[in-house]
């Protein structure tokens, strides 16, 4: 993994997309970082350009896997001992791979952003608080069919806002700025929530 250390009693462990460690998860290293958490980002293997997304992809299914949240759920239980709260940021793949770590005694909560494929691991129940945001609109399946089931679920809070898969990354396509924002207040939302029940 890679890292960025303050010193910080808290840390943000950040899996990415299929494109890898690129400017869009920078943002967030930082992001992460102004807010005084120390940032661990998981190497995928090689970064990719948007126009390289066939390609990423398949290295990603073929080399990768969903199946890669055992080995980050190792490298986050090294972590426990050094950390008052473990936060792990994840998008698309990366908020599905964070999704099946949400059952690790290591996670104080998980933020995951348009988790297309966490509609194939529905039966997992979170024993953190979960921030899922979706977008409107998938490619792959309709969104609305699987919010009643994440709904019943205990630790997890689900919002779907305006746009397509992507929504939040100034750098691709599909961004969409009015959508981006609040789930940036919904991030930060979550995280304060978080860190006052550190204090009770």
């Amino acid at each position: 993994m890679f890292k960025q250390k303050i010193g910080s009693t808290k840390a943000v462990v950040i899996i990415p997309e299929i494109y890898g460690i690129n400017q869009y998860i920078k943002d967030w290293t930082e992001f992460f970082r102004l807010r005084d958490y120390d940032t661990y980002c998981v190497d995928l293997g090689g970064t990719y350009s948007y126009s390289e997304g066939r390609t990423a992809y398949d290295h990603f299914i073929t080399d990768i896997g969903f199946e890669r949240y055992e080995k980050v759920g190792i490298e986050i239980s090294k972590l426990r001992d050094r950390y008052k709260k473990i936060i792990i940021f994840g998008s698309s793949v990366g908020a599905t791979i964070a999704w099946r770590l949400t059952e690790n005694q290591s996670c104080d909560g998980m933020i995951g952003y348009y988790g297309s494929r966490i509609r194939d691991y529905l039966d997992v129940n979170p024993i953190c608080p979960c921030l899922l945001v979706f977008p409107e609109q998938e490619k792959s399946f309709d969104v609305q069919s699987i919010i009643p089931t994440l709904g019943q679920k205990e630790k997890v809070e689900t919002h779907v806002l305006p746009g397509n898969h992507g929504f939040a990354d100034p750098y691709g396509s599909d961004f969409h700025l009015r959508s981006e924002k609040k789930a940036l207040a919904m991030v930060e939302y979550f995280l304060s929530r978080t860190e006052q029940s550190e204090q009770i």
